[in-house]
């Protein structure tokens, strides 16, 4: 049989007469032969069907010429094995049908020891990447000098094993039938070739060349089953604002969810995970989960459905078609809730029987270590090939009827045994089955005339890079239960907002990084969910009817988590999330429940919230190239991390964030070199090759609307400027043409105008720039302008400038240097403790200026709510990210602590009601962030004080610091000439070093 050739746009691949037989990288026109592509087939565990022991198979092509080979095995099988050549990969996918008899597939070996030679050499080394949620392999790397080659297939279950002298083994046990008229498929494998960059991804990643990394990245991003979509996902998460608690069964209950989608369109949220109760319809009596929320399932309606008394298309009650009228009428699309494994219509066909997915599964809310397999309660196989057929229809036509924009899954466990002596669903089994479903939703129009949201929650994060790209739409948002005492934080903070933000890219990176998730199916999940537990103020509230686990200790308490916004944590959280998830943003606690939080979120607050939705749409070719920066690594305490959305083609333009989750200011280093796939033009092109960095956004409050040009750059340079405490920074490259400039361009500082007039007198007005902070000034000055400046002024003052000329083709300019008036009390500022300490006394001095009490009195002018700040009232004294108009100390400790000892304080004498801060309102020892006090009425303003506090003796606190301040900025400068210094000038920390 002749050999036949197909062309990739990066490779060619040649096959012979059993399968493939050589790869050609273009670039280097390297060869990589492949000697034995074999195939093996274990069938119910005792017989081994080799490819290489079968007859020749036929061999046919399809009309691009991708070849297929049929062989025939003993007995009734047949299998069909079908290659395709993409881009970068060639692809091989075997399909077994049998004649006559039912079969159980126990193996599948995909590469059954191929033999790879580049260019007649076996590699130096092989990588196995494996899952790093405990499941298997996801592939194998083989490296030569310069080249590397990727084999894996498109499930987690891999057993990947390398051989010497070049062999490769790739394999899976799926435990899966094959019988007549029900052919099995095995997933599809990929084989490719890449160049190296010798760069090694950073620990704790797995130590994969970066061109690894990148190639295995490529081959799910081709897997993923979903349209490209043209704007980024927008959700809010109904249950993180506690929307189960709401019955809309009630006038009262249909108002206030209403201003939850009023917030959610006012915001351009798209979508709203739609969980209310709904007496007129259903009963935690009812429920048949361990968790007890299936009375909020299919928008109330799925114990109905479950039960067979309702079906799609059947009267839906008034109380929820008028709440969906009110959706269509806002244009926000609601996305039900479903528990995929509840045994839906178990004994409602005739005589009592149960359709054939239902099963009796493992699990329940009782040991399972006691429990016998196969005698939990009923549940739904999702291994089932009815079920996969079932719940997809179902689904689609509950979209058709109610509007509904999608599905989030929960409660989907895969268990392994089934009753009645049939063999086992294994593992795999289950993903498969449930990827099948998945996909059924991928379809272009299958919610309603549109593509569905699919919202994958538990214990999604560990099934892998395939499952998120084949069953979309992104993967769990927080690798957990979003819920605070669910997860662990790494750095405290007083704000929750900041601190789910900070879990959120550690999720981000994991996928990333570990997963080899693209952009595409990446979460990003802002603010956070309010917490259900019952605080000790709340114990005594009644809880609604069918609340779960109701009275006065349940999750349902009427009054709880409607007032749980947190104002100046949020703009952080939310640049966290379209930073590094911006194709999936995943929004939650919104301040829409209580209704003095609704009226008084401000309209700047709308209008930055808008901005960086409305941004991740534009920018969806950055988005869809985030990587993590090559200087930073997995985020965690004390270190500064980043992604790069740069766009592919080596100009070095796009977006770069950077968050400092610390109490103190964190240095940003970054080469603009191959590394972060900048190019720098060839010094032939005549090409500058200016980059302009500007500030696009900043979580800080305080920062100016409309950003701000910092740096002028060229590919090759170092980026370096420093991110204050707590801070998210947006940033912007953009390619600057000195030429083109029409009037003056001021670099370090926000500047509202500048202009220069035909006499050389340069105006700049508006500027601004942090409180006690260094400060410089160049003004980049247009081609077509006077000579020279005779003279400048700074906000109507002249001040004083040296003259820089035109260098390396960057434009003239001037240069004006100082420091801004007033004191320097920023961001976290910490109060340093006097002399040496060790434990027990600690004490320290401080000086609060006027404009901090000023700043904290603009806020509560600006958002005017009335708190109860007794704390012995209520649970709003007790959360030190409500009521941000106060002015808070705390102690932050290092390592994490929990809550088992006390601390006392005091300012100038005066005893302070020192309190224990959590990420949970209701107390959790584990998710204790540190003491703090709010000393606003103790505030002398310019006068110094001293703080004082008592701790355990041998307890030492990494700082003491001020907390809800935001950067102070003047407009007025003390400002100098040249290279002369004022003793009394010092850049403060946190604040850039003038260069």
């Amino acid at each position: 049989m002749a050999s036949s050739a197909i062309a990739g746009a990066l490779l060619n691949a040649t096959f012979d007469e059993r399968g493939l037989a050589s790869l050609v990288l273009l670039a280097t026109a390297s060869v990589l032969n492949v000697e034995g592509d074999a195939f093996t087939l274990s069938l119910n565990g005792t017989s081994t069907i080799l490819s290489s022991s079968l007859p020749v198979p036929t061999r046919t092509f399809d009309a691009h010429g991708q070849p297929t080979y049929r062989y025939s095995a003993a007995g009734d099988l047949t299998v069909h094995v079908a290659y395709s050549v993409t881009d970068a990969f060639v692809s091989k996918q075997l399909t077994v049908s049998s004649a006559r008899h039912a079969h159980n597939v126990t193996n599948v070996t995909l590469f059954a020891g191929a033999r790879l030679l580049l260019d007649g050499a076996a590699p130096a080394e092989s990588v196995v990447a494996r899952s790093p949620a405990g499941l298997r392999d996801f592939a194998l790397f083989a490296r030569w000098s310069t080249t590397g080659a990727l084999i894996t297939a498109r499930n987690p279950f891999l057993t990947a094993t390398p051989h010497g002298g070049g062999g490769v083994t790739l394999s899976y046990e799926p435990m899966m039938p094959v019988a007549p008229a029900a052919p099995f498929s095995a997933d599809r494998a990929h084989i490719g070739l890449h160049l190296l960059t010798q760069r090694k991804m950073a620990p704790p990643a797995q130590p994969l060349d970066e061109a690894e990394h990148a190639a295995m990245q490529r081959c799910v991003r081709a897997a993923i089953a979903a349209p490209q979509r043209a704007s980024s996902v927008k959700i809010n998460v109904g249950w993180c604002e506690n929307d189960f608690q709401i019955d809309i069964s009630t006038a009262a209950g249909r108002a206030e969810y209403k201003r939850i989608i009023d917030r959610a369109a006012s915001l351009g949220i798209e979508s709203i995970l739609f969980a209310p109760r709904n007496s007129d319809v259903s009963s935690i009596g009812n429920g048949t989960d361990a968790w007890g929320w299936e009375q909020v399932l299919w928008f109330g309606m799925g114990e109905r459905l479950r039960m067979g008394l309702w079906a799609p298309g059947d009267p839906l009650p008034a109380s929820l078609t008028e709440m969906l009228d009110y959706f269509r009428l806002r244009g926000v699309r609601p996305v039900a809730y479903v528990y995929p494994i509840l045994a839906f219509l178990a004994g409602t066909l005739p005589g009592g029987a149960s359709p054939p997915w239902v099963v009796h599964g493992t699990y329940s809310s009782s040991d399972l270590a006691t429990k016998r397999l196969g005698l939990g309660p009923m549940r739904s196989d999702l291994a089932s090939p009815a079920l996969q057929q079932w719940l997809p229809k179902t689904m689609r036509r509950f979209a058709d009827q109610t509007g509904a924009g999608g599905f989030s899954f929960d409660y989907t466990y895969f268990e392994q045994g089934s009753p009645g002596g049939r063999p086992w669903r294994s593992q795999y089994a289950q993903w498969s089955g449930w990827r099948a479903i998945l996909a059924a939703l991928q379809q272009p129009k299958a919610c309603a005339g549109r593509q569905c949201v699919v919202d994958n929650r538990q214990a999604n994060h560990a099934w892998g890079p395939w499952m998120w790209a084949e069953g979309g739409t992104y993967a769990e948002p927080l690798q957990s239960d979003e819920q605070p005492g669910s997860w662990m934080f790494y750095e405290a903070d007083l704000k929750t907002d900041r601190l789910s933000a900070n879990r959120q890219r550690e999720t981000a990176w994991s996928y990333r990084v570990q997963s080899f998730a693209p952009a595409e199916v990446v979460p990003g999940f802002a603010l956070h969910q309010t917490d259900r537990d019952v605080s000790p103020a709340q114990k005594n509230v009644t809880a609604g009817p069918g609340c779960p686990r109701g009275g006065g200790t349940g999750r349902c308490a009427e009054l709880s988590r409607r007032r749980d916004f947190d104002l100046l944590g949020y703009r952080y959280s939310l640049l966290s999330a379209v930073g590094t998830g911006g194709a999936n943003l995943v929004l939650n606690m919104l301040p829409a429940r209580d209704e003095g939080e609704f009226a008084a979120f401000p309209a700047e607050d709308v209008a930055f919230f808008r901005q960086w939705l409305e941004w991740a749409d534009r920018s969806r070719d950055l988005v869809a190239s985030t990587r993590v920066l090559p200087s930073t690594s997995r985020p965690a305490a004390g270190s500064l991390d980043g992604v790069s959305l740069l766009r592919q083609d080596g100009s070095c333009t796009g977006a770069i964030f950077a968050f400092s989750p610390t109490a103190t200011p964190l240095n940003l280093s970054l080469a603009l070199d191959a590394s972060l796939g900048c190019s720098p033009p060839h010094p032939s092109s005549g090409v500058p090759g200016l980059l302009l960095l500007r500030q696009i956004g900043s979580s800080d409050r305080s920062e100016p609307a409309g950003g701000w040009a910092r740096q002028l750059l060229r590919a090759g340079d170092a980026l370096a400027l420093t991110v204050p405490p707590t801070t998210a920074l947006a940033l912007e490259l953009e390619p600057f043409d000195g030429a083109s400039l029409v009037a003056p361009l001021v670099l370090g500082a926000a500047a509202g105008a500048a202009s220069l007039s035909a006499d050389g007198a340069l105006s700049l007005s508006r500027v601004v720039g942090e409180q006690g902070a260094a400060a410089e000034l160049t003004v980049l000055l247009p081609p077509h302008g006077p000579g020279a400046v005779s003279r400048a002024t700074l906000n109507g003052k002249v001040v004083r400038f040296d003259a820089l000329p035109p260098l390396d083709g960057r434009p003239p300019a001037v240069r004006i240097r100082g420091a801004w008036a007033g004191e320097r009390f920023g961001r976290a500022h910490e109060i340093v403790a006097a002399g040496g300490f060790s434990g027990g006394r600690w004490t320290g001095t401080f000086s609060v200026p006027a404009a901090v009490l000023e700043q904290l009195a603009a806020r509560n002018r600006s958002y005017d709510l009335s708190y109860a700040l007794d704390p012995n009232s209520n649970d709003e004294a007790n959360v030190p990210w409500l009521a941000p108009g106060r002015l808070l100390i705390w102690a932050k400790y290092k390592p994490l602590l929990n809550d088992s000892f006390n601390a006392a304080g005091s300012i100038d004498g005066t005893p302070l009601l020192m309190r224990k801060a959590y990420n949970t309102i209701a107390p959790s020892r584990a998710r204790f962030i540190g003491h703090w006090a709010d000393v606003t009425r103790l505030i002398k303003p310019g006068v110094q004080q001293t703080l004082a506090l008592q701790l355990p003796p041998g307890l030492k606190p990494q700082g003491v610091h001020f907390e809800n301040v935001e950067s102070l900025l003047s407009d007025e400068a003390a400002l100098l000439q040249g290279t002369e210094e004022l003793p009394h000038l010092r850049t403060p920390r946190g604040v850039e070093e003038a260069t």
